[in-house]
């Protein structure tokens, strides 16, 4: 804005930054784009705020929240998570698989550190103790 504002053109302070930053100058897009703006009225450099849900829904809380109900509860279903932590599947999945580290095998929570094998003796060895 300040070289805008000194009656540089685009090219000029676009030259200007790359001679400054080298390689971390924006491109002369980016520059033009950015007087463009300021001609326009834009007195800053900050992003507006975007419509939509921010994105808090990996916090700390629902992580521990979501851990706390796979322990209690093996079998506990991928919607009963999302609906317990008022957010949607997708993120669930997200948190669970991504975060937590978990896979879901046939009706269980398991950590994905188990290679297959393991997965499947340990889902055959809970069926046997439930009957």
């Amino acid at each position: 804005m300040y070289l805008h504002l000194k009656g540089m053109t685009p090219s000029e302070i676009h030259e200007d930054m790359a001679r400054t930053l080298t390689d971390n100058a924006p491109s002369y897009a980016t520059v033009k784009r950015w007087v463009y703006e300021f001609k326009r009225g834009r007195v800053s450099m900050e992003d507006d705020p975007r419509p939509g849900r921010p994105p808090t829904v990996t916090v700390k809380d629902n992580l521990d929240l979501a851990l706390g109900m796979i322990m209690q509860d093996h079998q506990i279903s991928c919607r009963q998570i999302a609906e317990r932590l008022g957010i949607s599947t997708e993120r669930e999945d997200t948190i669970v698989t991504k975060e937590l580290g978990f896979s879901k095998v046939p009706a269980r929570w398991v950590p994905r550190l188990l290679i297959p094998e393991q997965k499947r003796t340990k889902c055959t060895l809970s069926e046997k103790h439930s009957k």
